[in-house]
């Protein structure tokens, strides 16, 4: 047993340098930290001002793009009172574009009116985002 003990502890060192040099936000990860250019989101699925019923399943597709995306949110928010029906936090480290491909099944007591926003963060703190409204009926 003494035999794994060094090989345990490589890999406990190497998943913990790892987690150390893995993705942050503000290091510079091209040669132009001068990018002030913002990501392009585009929400293909639910269209504009879509309804659904109480339990229905809410498709949520899109594209986001930029030279090196970082992190997407996705919130489903009650336009009422801003609550938050439903948030998703998508790691897109370095990818040109991401699909979105995300499903959330509705759950609501009354008419609800809600906004299905998506934003898309790049390494450069730059954020784009698009939003559409939605109707779900009890």
């Amino acid at each position: 047993m003494s035999n794994y003990f060094p090989l345990k502890a490589v890999i406990v060192l190497s998943l913990l340098l790892a987690q150390l040099i893995s993705c942050k936000k503000d290091e510079a990860h091209h040669d132009d930290v001068s990018d002030s250019i913002k990501p392009t989101v585009v929400i293909s699925a639910p269209s504009n001002l879509q309804m659904y019923n109480n339990g229905d399943t809410v498709k949520i597709r899109g594209l986001a793009s930029d030279a090196s995306l970082h992190e997407l949110m996705l919130k489903i928010v009650k336009d009422s009172d801003n609550s938050v029906l439903y948030s998703e936090t998508i790691n897109a480290h370095d990818l040109t574009t991401y699909a979105l491909n995300l499903n959330w099944k509705s759950a609501v007591t009354d008419h609800t009116n809600a906004s299905v926003i998506v934003v898309a963060e790049d390494h450069n703190s730059n954020v784009g985002s698009d939003t559409v409204k939605i109707h779900i009926m009890p």
